[in-house]
């Protein structure tokens, strides 16, 4: 194999923006590769697969894919060599983003101390050593040794062919750090040399506005408010012009209105106020459902990589509590209980043997996802995604892991629990288990549950809207009237529900669902006009609701044409019980 032809080949696809190739592409390779024997062109694909895996935040995949690397290198007798050592630094830059950081100073350590036993003298490699680990104590809160291995990158840095650039960023990151520390004049020196050398470079750096940014935020705890605006509004051109308005210009105008705030309230309000709509443009509009999908799309390689030998029997989902199991989530729902997550189920033996460290490795995945920001749980909501066994999720639901046996079984049975848990999807249940209890749990109540249920409904709607609603009125009972319409609203929700074998949700969805389901969708609309009727009018639309279901209850055998009071029906449908 020609790996230098290869490399061309993958650099091709990257500048193509043909991503979804990439990944088969090195495997391809790495796998004709190995055909042929040629290590050195296996070790060249592992390292730039572990890179790309990094990227694109698969931490699991490309931590697996260095420790086969590394495995690599052992065969071949390269261990303490130069590129064991710079698989190591892989490894330890993988720990780092996936947000390890203690491992991760540990591995860089150790490949400090490679480097000095094998004499390392490449610039760039040393430098990316300090620079890495200075970004890991800067994670650890360390800025005091952040900053001691930011000055030893920088000199090295200086005399590598991309010095002004290299230099500058770290340099913007040593800002941070002494910036943490207090060192204001420390911290603003660094940012100018930073601003001086991003102004001089032939081509715009996307790290220039950070830099500016970070003078302004200098600027203003020195008190010296009108250069803090100023570079503030650089910042905020540089931002826009590179990117457009993103979330780091909304924060970016958040922090000139935090500047402005005392003295000019005004201009800080209306600034607040475009940060608010940038960050609203911005949010996406994708639905809970189709965010804990792709989410598990993009995840599942990362969290099911060390699983293989369960994964046949690994269930992925969304069910359970929250609106989005429902499919009713919108804009308003988003303040709580809402964002990038997934449901995985495991049968007992399996939970009881990897459950925990499956959770752990399920809380180590990016916790912001497609401009989602992180799950905010609200209290008491208990855990609504990550790791559950089998058996446990059930239970919250059902009271038990199985089907109710008896009519009092079910009975005890909260409805809206038994909506939570046959709502939302399955992604994945190669094995059923999950689905088995979901499927006979969607066959709804036993038959004569069902029928009580129903006549039960139908029984209610008559003796509140078409009996008790009109005395009410006759009787100028206003509260008693306003009382008999909403019960008139839920009981034909009910009943609506029960005529689609479909459970019914907590109240503030109830209506809603209605117009989801397939008999009697059309009644959501008069029912929802219904609530926005005063008691006085609302004797015709309630009598052409109850028409409607009385054709629904003829049209699936509950009874035949006749009184249009619906009380007069209730024997009918408790009467064609089978059996």
């Amino acid at each position: 194999m020609d790996i230098q032809q290869t490399l061309a080949q993958l650099d091709s696809l990257f500048q193509q923006g043909a991503y979804d190739q990439v990944e088969p592409f090195m495997l391809d390779h790495i796998a004709q590769a190995e055909a042929v024997g040629d290590k050195g062109g296996v070790l060249s694909l592992l390292n730039e697969l572990m890179g790309y895996y990094r990227s694109t935040s698969r931490y699991k995949d490309s931590l697996a894919t260095a420790s086969k690397a590394l495995g690599l290198l052992e065969e071949l007798g390269l261990k303490d060599s130069l590129h064991y050592a710079t698989t190591l630094l892989n490894i330890a830059t993988a720990w780092r983003a996936d947000g390890q950081t203690q491992r991760a100073i540990g591995v860089f350590e150790e490949v400090g101390r490679l480097f000095l036993t094998l004499g390392v003298q490449d610039a760039f490699l040393v430098a990316t050593l300090y620079n890495n680990l200075a970004l890991a104590w800067q994670a650890a809160g360390d800025h005091a040794k952040a900053v001691q291995f930011l000055e030893a990158a920088i000199p090295i840095s200086r005399g590598s062919p991309n010095a002004d650039h290299d230099v500058a960023v770290s340099l913007t990151n040593l800002a941070q750090s002494r910036l943490r520390l207090g060192q204001l004049p420390e911290a603003r020196a660094a940012l100018e040399e930073a601003d001086r050398l991003f102004s001089g470079l032939p081509r715009p750096s996307g790290h220039h506005g950070a830099a500016i940014a970070a003078l302004g935020e200098v600027c203003f705890q020195e008190g010296r408010t009108a250069e803090a605006v100023a570079h503030y509004e650089r910042a905020l051109a540089d931002i826009e012009a590179r990117y457009g308005k993103n979330q780091w210009y909304a924060d970016m105008l958040e922090s000139l209105a935090l500047v402005l705030e005392a003295s000019e309230p005004d201009r800080s309000a209306r600034l607040r106020d475009e940060a608010a709509a940038v960050a609203a443009a911005l949010r996406p509009q994708l639905r809970g459902m189709a965010l804990a999908r792709q989410y598990y799309e993009a995840m599942r390689g990362a969290l099911f990589s060390d699983y293989a030998p369960i994964a046949h029997r690994i269930a992925v989902g969304l069910v359970g509590h929250g609106s989005e199991c429902f499919g009713f989530d919108d804009e308003r729902s988003r303040d709580h209980d809402f964002g990038p997550g997934f449901c995985v189920w495991l049968n007992d033996a399996d939970y009881a043997a990897v459950g925990k460290q499956m959770q752990a490795d399920y809380d180590r995945l990016p916790p912001e996802f497609a401009g989602f920001p992180a799950r905010q749980a609200s209290p008491r909501s208990g855990q609504r995604v990550g790791v559950f066994s089998i058996s446990a999720f059930y239970q919250e639901f059902l009271g038990a892991a199985a089907l109710p046996q008896s009519d009092a079984d079910w009975l005890q049975i909260p409805e809206p629990l038994l909506a939570c848990a046959t709502n939302g999807e399955v992604f994945a249940d190669p094995a059923g288990e999950f689905s088995r209890l979901r499927q006979a749990l969607l066959a709804y109540y036993p038959d004569g549950i069902m029928r009580r249920k129903l006549a039960q409904a139908v029984a209610r709607m008559a003796q509140s809207g078409q009996y008790n609603l009109p005395r009410a009125l006759q009787r100028d009972e206003p509260a008693a009237a306003l009382m008999a319409q909403a019960e008139f609203i839920r009981q034909t929700s009910t009943a609506i529900h029960v005529l689609n074998r479909r459970y019914t949700p907590a109240d503030k969805w109830l209506v809603r669902s209605v117009g989801t389901l397939p008999t009697l969708a059309g009644l959501h609309a008069p029912l929802t006009q219904l609530a926005r009727t005063p008691a006085a009018e609302a004797v015709p639309l309630i009598e052409e609701i109850c028409a409607a279901v009385l054709q629904a209850l003829i049209a699936q055998g509950f009874s035949q044409a006749g009184d249009t009071f619906l009380e007069a029906h209730v024997d009918s449908i408790l009467g064609n019980r089978e059996g």
